[in-house]
Order: structure tokens, then C-alpha cells, then sequence
């Protein structure tokens, strides 16, 4: 079945091939396949984190419904990252984060609800931040939770243009000194203003890439052919998604120049190789005790 997938797909076509990018969108949001995907330093082979991404179709016949076969009639998609962790050095003080999305029907495939959420514990102290925004509302939800303390506002989609303005609502509402706040949100606009970092304004609109290409899966011994699509998160630095026929995510290539950039612009420490990779793929690293 895979062999013939392969020769209905990619008989014919040479890498570097374009493809319809509505055609590949469609195949992610309808795979059947959960995709545990673990964030790994490619150059020193250290496991950083892991995730799980699965996407739902939801029919008008049940509001949850695992694709097996066709479905008649879609009333929405839906994309789940669960169980996402950010390994620390001491496991009780990973991040956890997880992300729900739901999208309406093609040919619109327009963005319906957004849920996302973090938890931390540092110090004894457990952080959660869980952000919430529904299309038909003009704002969005952000509450915070540290120990004892517990605070929710709602923040005007038009403050998204501005993503230092979000960080300071965040951390004033969170109890962060009034100048502790300031200075943290001039940094963020420092650090979004960079001539080296022209980050494109954060908004909940799905701008899909004109296109895929046909590419080889990086990184394994076997000659895999894959769609490859790349998104310019940020201007010439372009984040490489690798899906294979059935919609199913292989790898995603954070860019170094990015990497780089961000550490020297916010002085973070961070690796210099950030890839996703999918475990069935790339076998599963086990985390260092």
C-alpha cells in the first residue's frame, strides 16, 4: 500500500517539484497517524523535549471522530500538541505546554478556537499561563496562575500587533514589579525591533506558503521522499516542515541563523541545532538522568 502511495504521489516528479500546498495542508489536518515528535540538539545529539501532534476531524455526525477511511461531511479539523515538555535540568522543573486549534471546513480553513497552555515549577512555586481566544470574540484570554495567586484579563486581538505589549500585560498581572515589568517589555522591543530579527506581527491568521516541494527526508539512511515546506516565520529565515504522503510530520528544521540570532538579541543560551524529529523515523532518544 505505501509503494503504491509513493507511485500515485511521486511517479514523475523530480525533487524540487512544487505542489499544491492546499493539497498537503489538507493531508496533515486529515491524518490518521499521531506524530511523537522529540526536540533534539542535532549537533550534540541532546534530547531537549517532546511532543505529541494529532490531528481530529470532527463529522456532523459525532464532535470527535478519529479519521478512519472517509467521513462524509467535515464540520471542523482540529490540531492538538499534548503532552509538549521542555526538559530542565531537575524534571521537576520541566515546562509543560499544550496547544488545542480548531479550523473550520475547506476551502476556508479558517481558525475557529485557540487554546494554549504553560505550567512550570520553580522554587516550589508552580507558574500556569493558559491563553484562550475564540474567532467570534475580539479579544483573547490570558490567565495566570502563581502558588496563591490568580489573575485573568481579556486582551484586545488588536494588541497582538504589538507582542512586547502582551508580554507586559502578562507579567504585570502575574505580580512582576511595575520597573521589573517595563525593563522586561523594552527588552522584548529590542529584541523584535532587531534589523537581524524582523519578526512579521503576531495574529491568529493560517497564511499558508504559495507551495510544497518535493524533497528527501534529511538525516536517515533511507531515501525518503517527502513534501518539504517552508515557512518564513521570519524574512530570508524560513522554518523547513518535512510531511510524507499521508500527511503524517517527519521533521521541523528551526533555523540556526534564527537560533543565533535570538540568543544574542535576548543573551539566551540556547542550542545551536533545534530540529523536530519524529521518533518512528529517527528512533527514540532517551532522556539523560
Amino acid at each position: 500500500m505505501s509503494y503504491r502511495l509513493w507511485q500515485v504521489e511521486y511517479a514523475g516528479q523530480s525533487l524540487g517539484a512544487a505542489v499544491d500546498i492546499r493539497m498537503v495542508w489538507k493531508k496533515m489536518l486529515s491524518s490518521q497517524d499521531k506524530a511523537q515528535l522529540q526536540i533534539v540538539d542535532e549537533r550534540s545529539g541532546q534530547l531537549l523535549g517532546a511532543l505529541e501532534w494529532e490531528p481530529m476531524v470532527v463529522s456532523d455526525a459525532s464532535r470527535s471522530i478519529q479519521v478512519e477511511g472517509m467521513v462524509e461531511k467535515v464540520r471542523e479539523y482540529s490540531l492538538d500538541i499534548s503532552r509538549g515538555r521542555i526538559y530542565a535540568s531537575d524534571p521537576r522543573e520541566d515546562v509543560i505546554y499544550d496547544f488545542h486549534l480548531n479550523l473550520s471546513p475547506f476551502p476556508d480553513h479558517h481558525w475557529t478556537n485557540i487554546q494554549l497552555s504553560f505550567e512550570r515549577e520553580f522554587n516550589e512555586i508552580n507558574y500556569e499561563f493558559d491563553i484562550d481566544a475564540a474567532s467570534t470574540n475580539n479579544f483573547l484570554g490570558l490567565s495566570v496562575s502563581i502558588g496563591e495567586l490568580k489573575e485573568k484579563v481579556e486582551i484586545p486581538f488588536s494588541d497582538l500587533k504589538e507582542p512586547a505589549k502582551l508580554v507586559g500585560t502578562a507579567l504585570k498581572i502575574a505580580g512582576v514589579p511595575d520597573l521589573a515589568a517595563n525593563g522586561i517589555t523594552l527588552m522584548i522591543k529590542n529584541l523584535l525591533s532587531s534589523k537581524d530579527l524582523q519578526m512579521r506581527s503576531l495574529t491568529f491568521e493560517i497564511n499558508l506558503p504559495p507551495q510544497a516541494n518535493i524533497d528527501l527526508l534529511p538525516g536517515v539512511r533511507s531515501r525518503i521522499k517527502v513534501y518539504r515546506i517552508d515557512i518564513p516565520v521570519v524574512d530570508d529565515m524560513l522554518v523547513k516542515v518535512y510531511v510524507n504522503t499521508l500527511g503524517e510530520i517527519l521533521r521541523v528544521e528551526i533555523p540556526e541563523i534564527l537560533i543565533g540570532t535570538i540568543s544574542k538579541a535576548a543573551k539566551l543560551d540556547l542550542p545551536k541545532s533545534i530540529v523536530l524529529r519524529n521518533q518512528n523515523f529517527y528512533g527514540k532518544l532517551r532522556r539523560k538522568p
